[in-house]
């Protein structure tokens, strides 16, 4: 039978942590793999957009739905709807209290993108046996983002930068749910303020 038992995380670990001269490993990819059956969206990801003008702007149809533009859609190369293909530049660093994290290497404009969230795109059975697993072999620090029922994006193994940008002492960003998923500033910082 199932027991419910709460996670808690040793302070030795703390320690640990601060000695460790390299982030914890993972394998960095580029694009979601999904180790579960792709989910189709109501929304047809190659009919693009029906009613945006050339660059799109903040007010574009499909901007207000949280739909970056693809390939299909009418608009020219410099469309402002197409976030994904410009990722900021961010590093990963060591801070002096919380572990790891990014710090910005160019100034990034408040709600500007900064990175797409990848990573193995899991279902909830998968999710709990991997927390459980991890959970037994004393492993604390993992990387996943629930998106909705079924449909978690786990960047502890495989994933990008951004699996350094899950949480903060002081938070200056946002996750936003588009048919991609990624992080967007709150504030504006300058290069080098992103802990």
């Amino acid at each position: 039978p199932f027991i419910s038992e709460e996670f808690k995380i040793d302070s030795s670990w703390k320690d640990m942590d601060s000695k460790m001269e390299q982030p914890p490993p993972y394998v960095h990819i580029r694009r979601n793999i999904y180790l579960v059956k792709k989910k189709r969206s109501n929304v047809d990801d190659g009919a693009g957009c029906t009613s945006c003008s050339s660059t799109c702007s903040d007010d574009c149809v499909c901007r207000v739905q949280c739909i970056s533009c693809s390939k299909a859609c009418r608009c020219s190369e410099n469309c402002n709807n197409r976030p994904f293909r410009k990722d900021k530049k961010i590093k990963i660093v060591k801070t002096e209290h919380c572990g790891w994290g990014v710090e910005a290497a160019e100034t990034i404009d408040k709600g500007g993108f900064i990175v797409e969230y990848i990573g193995e795109v899991i279902d909830d059975a998968l999710c709990e046996k991997r927390l459980w697993d991890m959970k037994y072999m004393g492993v604390h620090n993992f990387y996943m983002c629930e998106i909705r029922k079924d449909f978690t994006i786990d960047a502890t193994f495989k994933g990008n930068t951004s699996r350094f940008l899950n949480h903060s002492c002081d938070p200056n960003c946002v996750l936003e749910k588009w048919l991609h998923y990624f992080l967007t500033l709150q504030r504006l910082i300058n290069r080098y303020a992103v802990s």
